[in-house]
C-alpha cells in the first residue's frame, strides 16, 4: 500500500471517530491537506532518495553532457505556462520536467571540460552541509538568533585562517587581534564593504579637522586604486560608493608595483584629493597575475591607506607552503577576501572576509533598533555590524563539513592536481608552433591564442563554443585577444586535458582551412624575381602560400608543398585528425613533388594531410598542404621527368636519390615562394620541404 493510501486509510478509520464525537478540527485538515496533495514528511523521505539518487548520477556524469546549453534567450517561456498552478501538481511532473526544461538551459559547471572564469565547484560533504542548514533555516544576524551559526562561523574562520598561513590579528579570540573573519556572499561584496569601511573611516578622521564640511562634499575629494587587470567588481563598489576609482598600469608581469602607487598617490595629493584605499588582487581574472603586496604595503601603511587583498580564486592555493610567496606583505593589509566556494569544493555562496580592525566594520554598518537587542549584545558577537544586509545564512556548516571530511592534507592534494593538470595543458599549447602562451602561467589558469591577427583567435573561441563540447571565455591583454582555459574540476584527468586540446587544435584547422586563401605568384621567363601576392587576411597571420613556379611558358602552381612536422610534437595530432584532414590512401609519388597544378587563387587551402611513402624499407613522413586541383586529368606535365609505377606509387631508391637534388637545387635557385607555419626543429636547408627530400626526410 502506498504512503498515501494508508494515510487515506487511517484518515478514514480515524474519521468514523471524528463524526462520532462532533468532528474535529485536526482530522478535517489532514483530510484537506491528503486531498491537496501536498508533501508530507514520508513522501519527502522518499522523494529525497530519489533526488539524491539523481544528484549522484548527474555529479558523476556530467562529463558526458553538452558543457554550454544550445538554447537562445527566452527559451523557456514556450515550455512553461503563462501563470502559477491554481492547484498542486504531482512531484512526478515536478522531477520529470527538470530534464525536459531545466537542464536543456544549464551550463555544468561541475564538468572536468569547462573551463570558463574559475572554478566553482561542490563535494558532497558540502551538498549534506546545505541539506542539514537549509532544513535548520536559521537567520543569524545576532548571536541571539541562532548561537551556533555565528559560534561556528568564527570557529571556522579561525581554522580557515591558519590554514592559509594569515596573520594572527585576523583572528577571533587571539589576545593580539582586533579583527575576525565572517563569511559574506561574494568576493564582489566583500571588496564594497572594504572599501565602506576605508570610506567611513577616513571621513571621521577628516571631520576632526573640518568638523563643519558636509560628508557629500567629503566624499567628493576621496580616491582609490586598483590596478587595470583589478576584477569589474572594484569598478561596481567605486560606481556604489560614489569614490574615484583609479586603475593604474602593471608591469610586464601583469603586477601592480609600489612605485606606480606611490606616484599617483603624489598626483592626487597634489591635486587636493585625499586617498583612502588600495585594491591589490593576488590572482588577477584575465591572467592569475598577482600584485606585489611587499611594495604595496609599506606605502598603504605610510600614506595611511587601507589596503584589501583580493584573492577570490588563489586565495584557495595558500593552502599549500610553495604558493605563499605570494603572500609576502600580508601583514600591512587591512582586510583580506577569497572564495572557498571557487576551488576549496565549498559549493556557493561561501566567501571569508578577515579584517584586521573589527570596530571600523562596526562604525560602518551598526544600526541597533529595540527589536534585535539582546541581554549579550555587546559582549557576543552580532555579524549583522559586520555585512550589508541584515539576515544571513548557516553557511559554517558545509565549510565545517568539507574540513573535516577533506583534511588539510587531502585539499593541498587537490589544489596540486589541478595545477599540475594546468602544467599538463600548458605544455601541449607550447608544443605546437601555431600557438603562443602570452602571459604565465599561474596556478591552474593558462591563457593562449593563435599566432597572428585577433579574429583568427575569436574565430577559434567562437567554434569552440558553439560546439558544446567545452566552454571557455575571452580576455585581452596588451591589444591580444587571449583564451582562458583554467582547469575547474577535481575530476579532470590527463585524458580529459588531451580530449579537449585536440579539440582546440582542430578548431584552428578549421580557422586555417577556412580563411587561408593563398594568391599566385607572378613569375616572368627570363629569371626575373617573382612577386608573392598574399590575401590581406594571410599577410597579416604571418602565414604564406605554396610556390609557383613557370613550365613550358605557363604560370602554374605546384599541387602540394611539404612541410616537415615538428619531431616528437604533441600538436602533429592535429594535422592527423581525420574529421579536418582526411588520409590520402597510396598516393602518387608525384604528389611528393611540385608538380604541375592548376591557378588556386581563388579557392581555400583545404586540410593538411599526412603522407607516407616507402622506398624498400625507408619511411617518409611528412605534412602536405595542397592545392585544389581543378585542371582537367592528365593535362599535368610530369614534375622533373620522375617517373611512378600504378597506384602504389613505389620509385626506386636510385632514381630518388639521382633524381630528386637536381629538381631540388634548380628550383631552389629560380623560385621564391610562400612559406608554410614553421617547424622550428626542422634543419631541412633546402628550401623546399618535400616528404621525399633525401637531405632530411627519410628515417
Amino acid at each position: 500500500m502506498s504512503i498515501k493510501r494508508m494515510a487515506e486509510h487511517q484518515w478514514r478509520e480515524d474519521g468514523a471517530v471524528c463524526h462520532q464525537s462532533s468532528g474535529s478540527t485536526a482530522v478535517l485538515w489532514q483530510k484537506q491537506f491528503l486531498e491537496s496533495g501536498i508533501m508530507d514528511q514520508e513522501e519527502y523521505r522518499q522523494r529525497g532518495e530519489y533526488m539524491v539518487d539523481y544528484i549522484c548520477q548527474y555529479l558523476t556524469n556530467v562529463r558526458e553532457r553538452r558543457v554550454s546549453p544550445d538554447v537562445q534567450p527566452g527559451y523557456m517561456r514556450d515550455l512553461l505556462p503563462n501563470a502559477a498552478p491554481l492547484k498542486p501538481d504531482s512531484w512526478d511532473s515536478i522531477f520529470n520536467d527538470i530534464e525536459k526544461i531545466i537542464m536543456p538551459g544549464v551550463v555544468h559547471w561541475q564538468s572536468p571540460h569547462m573551463h570558463a572564469y574559475f572554478p566553482a565547484l561542490t563535494s558532497w560533504p558540502s551538498l549534506l552541509g546545505d541539506m542539514l542548514a537549509d532544513a535548520i533555516n536559521c537567520l543569524g544576524f545576532t548571536w541571539a538568533s541562532s548561537p551556533a551559526c555565528t559560534e561556528l562561523e568564527m570557529n571556522m574562520m579561525n581554522w580557515l585562517a591558519q590554514m592559509l598561513g594569515l596573520p594572527d590579528t585576523f583572528l577571533h579570540y587571539h589576545p593580539d587581534s582586533r579583527g575576525g573573519g565572517i563569511l559574506q556572499s561574494t568576493v564582489s561584496e566583500s571588496t564594497l564593504i572594504a572599501l565602506l569601511a576605508a570610506r567611513k573611516n577616513k571621513i571621521l578622521e577628516m571631520k576632526a579637522s573640518e568638523p563643519d564640511t558636509d560628508d557629500s562634499t567629503l566624499n567628493s575629494r576621496l580616491v582609490a586604486y586598483a590596478s587595470d587587470q583589478a576584477h569589474s567588481s572594484v569598478e561596481k563598489a567605486g560606481l556604489i560608493s560614489l569614490v574615484k576609482m583609479r586603475f593604474l598600469p602593471v608591469d610586464e608581469n601583469f603586477s601592480l608595483r609600489g612605485e606606480t602607487l606611490r606616484k599617483a598617490v603624489e598626483e592626487d595629493q597634489s591635486r587636493g584629493l585625499v586617498p583612502i584605499f588600495v585594491c591589490a588582487t593576488l590572482g588577477t581574472t584575465g591572467v592569475c597575475a598577482f600584485d606585489d603586496l611587499s611594495e604595496l604595503g609599506p606605502i598603504c601603511v605610510k600614506e595611511g591607506l587601507w589596503l584589501h587583498v583580493d584573492a577570490a580564486y588563489a586565495g584557495t592555493a595558500f593552502l599549500c607552503p610553495e604558493f605563499r610567496s605570494f603572500l609576502n606583505g600580508i601583514e600591512h593589509a587591512d582586510s583580506f577576501t577569497f572564495n572557498p566556494s571557487k576551488w576549496m569544493m565549498v559549493h556557493f555562496d561561501c566567501t571569508a572576509f578577515w579584517v584586521k580592525d573589527k570596530y571600523k566594520l562596526q562604525q560602518t554598518f551598526s544600526v541597533n533598533p529595540v527589536y534585535l537587542r539582546h541581554p549579550n549584545s555587546g559582549s557576543a558577537t552580532d555579524f549583522m555590524h559586520w555585512q550589508i544586509p541584515l539576515s544571513r545564512r548557516f553557511r559554517a556548516l558545509k565549510l565545517w563539513f568539507v574540513l573535516r571530511s577533506f583534511g588539510v592534507e587531502k585539499l593541498q592534494a587537490h589544489v596540486r592536481h589541478g595545477t599540475e593538470m594546468a602544467k599538463y595543458f600548458e605544455t601541449l599549447v607550447q608544443s605546437d608552433p601555431l600557438f603562443e602562451i602570452p602571459a604565465k602561467r599561474h596556478l591552474g589558469l593558462v591563457v593562449f591564442r593563435l599566432k597572428g591577427p585577433n579574429w583568427m583567435t575569436e574565430k577559434v573561441l567562437k567554434d569552440l563554443n558553439q560546439s558544446g563540447k567545452l566552454f571557455v571565455i575571452p580576455a585581452t591583454i596588451q591589444d591580444k585577444f587571449i583564451i582562458r582555459f583554467t582547469v575547474t574540476s577535481q575530476f579532470t584527468t590527463r585524458e580529459d586535458i588531451s580530449r579537449d586540446w585536440t579539440l582546440i587544435q582542430q578548431a584552428a584547422a578549421q580557422v586555417f582551412n577556412l580563411h587561408w586563401t593563398p594568391q599566385p605568384v607572378i613569375s616572368e621567363v627570363g629569371g626575373q624575381a617573382l612577386a608573392p601576392m598574399a590575401s590581406p587576411g594571410a599577410k597579416s597571420m604571418g602565414i604564406t602560400s605554396p610556390c609557383f613556379r613557370e613550365q613550358g611558358g605557363v604560370k602554374i602552381s605546384p599541387r602540394s608543398v611539404m612541410a616537415q612536422p615538428r619531431r616528437r610534437s604533441l600538436s602533429s595530432a592535429l594535422w592527423l585528425s581525420r574529421e579536418y584532414a582526411p588520409m590520402l590512401e597510396n598516393p602518387p609519388l608525384d604528389d611528393c613533388l611540385t608538380e604541375d597544378g592548376p591557378d588556386s587563387s581563388t579557392h581555400t587551402l583545404p586540410s593538411f594531410l599526412s603522407l607516407s611513402v616507402q622506398a624498400k624499407k625507408k619511411t617518409v613522413r611528412s605534412l602536405s598542404v595542397p592545392t585544389p586541383d581543378l585542371r582537367e586529368p592528365g593535362t599535368y606535365p610530369k614534375a622533373g621527368g620522375l617517373e611512378c609505377s600504378g597506384k602504389s606509387a613505389t620509385c626506386t631508391t636510385e632514381k630518388l636519390l639521382s633524381k630528386l637534388p637536381k629538381e631540388v637545387l634548380r628550383l631552389k635557385k629560380n623560385l621564391k615562394f610562400y612559406s608554410v607555419p614553421s617547424f622550428p626543429e626542422c634543419s631541412i636547408q633546402c628550401g623546399l620541404q618535400l616528404p621525399c627530400c633525401p637531405l632530411q626526410a627519410i628515417v
